[in-house]
C-alpha cells in the first residue's frame, strides 16, 4: 500500500512540474489610445532569424515554416499583463511549443482583434519587438515579456488620379445585418476618352480579383489603359475583404448581404455618379480564382442584371469536387474512401504540396477556439459563405470537425444553395434562356487546387442541357495550373464585352 501511494505521489509531482515547466511569457498591451478591454487571437511566433516583417497568416502551410502558436483571450485590458504558458498554446507546424528544438530562437507576439467594430478598420494588428531566447534541456526559462507597442502600418492607398478614383461607402443594408456601421470600398477606373466627351456613356465591368484582394491594388498600368486600342469601359475593382475573410460578394447568413449591397448601393452609386449607361445590357463581370467564383455565381444568380460573365480558374462550381471532397456522399475531409490522406494542392507536375489536413491545421491556428471555421482563411471564409449561422455562438456551423476532418451532413445540404451546377440543374427551365451568350469560362487541366475536376462536371451538365440548349463558352487550358487568367487578355475580353452589348440592342 505504501508503495502504491509513492507512486502516486511521484505521478502527481510529475504531472504538477509539466504544467509548471516549459516556455512561459508575460504579455503586456501597451495602449494609451485604448480605453476597453477587447478580445481576440494572440499569437507567438518563432523564427530561427531575426524577423523582418510582422506575421499576417499562413498563405501557404510549409511543414519548413516558421513556428506559429495561438491562444484565444477575452476581455483583455490595456496596460494588463497577461501570463501565457507554452503549453497552453496551439501551434503549426508544431502543435506544443514545448516541444521546439533546443537552441536560439527569435520569439515576438501578434495580437489580433476579433471584434467587429475593430476589425474593419485596416490598422488591426499590435505587436511586439522580437525577443532573442535560449531554449535549453530543462525547458524552464524565466518568463519572456513582450510588450505590444506596436501597430500594422496601414497599407498605403493611392489617392485620386485622373482615371483611377478609390471610393468608400456606407453600406445601409450591411450596417443593418451588423448592427454597427459597414462600408464598402471599390476602386474606378476611368476610360481614356472619357474627358473628352462629357456627353459620351459607358459599360462597367465590374472586376473580382483573388482571394482577399483589396480594392486598392492596380489591375491595369496607365500605360495599358491610355493605349489607343483599349476598349472604353469603366472599370471597377472590388474589395474582397468580409468580417469572415473574403465575401465572395454573395449574400451570406453569417456576412450578411454582399451582392444586395453591390447590386443595390453600389452599383447605382457608380452609375448616377460616372456616366454609365446604367442598364442591364452595359453591366459586365469578370474574376479569377475566389473572383472567378464570385462573378459567375452573380451572373448565375441574377441573370437579368449582369449580360455576361468572363469567369477564369474559378472556385469550386460542384461540390461533388469541393477540391477533393465531395461534400454530400464523404464522411471524411481529410482521408479519401481509400483511406490515404487526401491532398489539397498540387504542383504543375502534380507532385502534392500539402494535404487538406495540413491545411486545416495551419487554419486552426488562426482562427478562434483553435477551429478554421474564423481563421479568415480559405476555407474559413467558404464556410462563412456557404454555411448556416450557429444561432447559439453567432459563428458559421463548422462544415467538418476542426480536428478530425469528419463532415456534417445537415450542414453539407446547406451548402446545396450555393452549388451552382447544382442550381443551375434546379432551375435551368427557368433561367436557362436568361444566361444564353452569357457565361464564358476558362480552367486549366492542370489547375494546383484541382478545381478543374468540379469544373469537368460543370461542363457536363451544360453539355446535357435542353430547352435551351446552354451557348456556354468552357474552356480547359491542357497542362496550366492556376494561372488560366493570364491566358485572357484584358483588352481582349474587354471587346469581347462590347460586342456582346451591341448584340444585345
Amino acid at each position: 500500500m505504501g508503495r502504491v501511494i509513492i507512486i502516486l505521489m511521484l505521478l502527481l509531482t510529475n504531472n504538477l512540474y509539466s504544467q509548471e515547466s516549459g516556455l512561459t511569457f508575460n504579455i503586456v498591451l501597451d495602449s494609451s489610445e485604448d480605453t476597453t478591454s477587447i478580445n481576440g487571437r494572440l499569437f507567438l511566433i518563432f523564427s530561427k532569424d531575426e524577423p523582418t516583417e510582422v506575421f499576417n497568416g499562413i498563405q501557404y502551410p510549409d511543414l519548413k515554416m516558421n513556428l506559429v502558436f495561438g491562444i484565444d483571450i477575452h476581455a483583455w485590458s490595456p496596460n494588463s499583463k497577461l501570463h501565457i504558458k507554452g503549453g497552453e498554446c496551439y501551434g503549426f507546424p508544431i502543435v506544443n511549443m514545448n516541444d521546439i528544438p533546443n537552441g536560439d530562437w527569435y520569439v515576438y507576439a501578434v495580437f489580433k482583434s476579433s471584434d467587429i467594430n475593430i476589425t474593419q478598420k485596416e490598422n488591426e494588428n499590435i505587436y511586439s519587438s522580437p525577443a532573442l531566447i535560449t531554449i535549453k534541456d530543462s525547458n524552464s526559462l524565466e518568463a519572456t515579456e513582450l510588450i505590444l507597442s506596436k501597430r500594422s502600418e496601414n497599407p498605403i492607398l493611392p489617392t485620386d488620379i485622373e482615371y483611377f478614383k478609390y471610393e468608400t461607402i456606407v453600406s445601409n443594408l450591411l450596417t443593418a445585418f451588423w448592427e454597427i456601421p459597414m462600408s464598402v470600398s471599390f476602386q474606378v477606373i476611368l476610360p481614356n476618352s472619357y474627358y473628352k466627351n462629357s456627353n459620351r456613356e459607358y459599360p462597367i465591368l465590374i472586376m473580382i480579383g483573388g482571394f482577399g484582394e483589396r480594392y486598392f491594388n492596380k489591375v491595369i498600368s496607365e500605360k495599358e489603359l491610355l493605349s489607343p486600342d483599349m476598349p472604353q469601359m469603366i472599370i471597377v475593382q472590388l474589395d474582397s475583404k468580409a468580417p469572415f475573410g473574403d465575401s465572395y460578394q454573395i449574400n451570406s447568413a453569417n456576412n450578411g448581404p454582399y451582392a444586395d449591397a453591390l447590386i443595390k448601393e453600389v452599383i447605382p452609386y457608380i452609375e448616377s455618379k460616372y456616366r454609365c449607361v446604367g442598364d442591364s445590357t452595359s453591366r459586365f463581370l469578370t474574376g479569377t480564382s475566389t473572383g472567378g467564383w464570385s462573378s459567375l455565381a452573380l451572373q448565375i444568380f441574377y441573370p437579368d442584371f449582369f449580360n455576361g460573365v468572363w469567369s477564369t480558374c474559378s472556385d469550386p462550381v460542384d461540390f461533388r469536387q469541393m477540391e477533393l471532397i465531395n461534400i454530400y456522399e464523404d464522411k471524411n475531409a481529410f482521408v479519401n474512401r481509400h483511406g490515404l490522406e487526401r491532398p489539397a494542392m498540387r504542383d504543375i507536375n502534380g507532385e502534392p504540396r500539402y494535404t487538406l489536413r495540413t491545411e486545416v491545421w495551419a487554419e486552426n491556428v488562426l482562427g478562434l477556439g483553435n477551429s478554421y471555421h474564423t481563421s479568415g482563411g480559405q476555407w474559413g471564409s467558404w464556410n462563412a459563405v456557404f454555411s448556416p449561422k450557429d444561432h447559439l455562438t453567432g459563428l458559421p456551423l463548422k462544415i467538418f470537425d476542426a480536428e478530425s476532418g469528419r463532415i456534417n451532413k445537415e450542414v453539407a445540404q446547406a451548402w446545396k444553395e450555393y452549388d451552382l451546377r447544382l442550381y443551375l440543374s434546379e432551375n435551368w427551365e427557368e433561367i436557362g434562356q436568361k444566361l444564353q451568350g452569357k457565361l464564358h469560362i476558362w480552367m486549366g487541366t492542370m489547375d494546383s487546387y484541382y478545381l478543374n475536376n468540379a469544373m469537368n462536371l460543370f461542363d457536363r451538365f451544360i453539355k446535357s442541357t435542353s430547352n435551351p440548349k446552354s451557348d456556354a463558352e468552357i474552356q480547359f487550358i491542357y497542362g496550366e495550373g492556376h494561372a488560366c487568367d493570364s491566358e485572357l487578355p484584358l483588352n481582349l475580353m474587354m471587346q469581347q464585352m462590347l460586342d456582346r452589348m451591341e448584340k444585345s440592342k
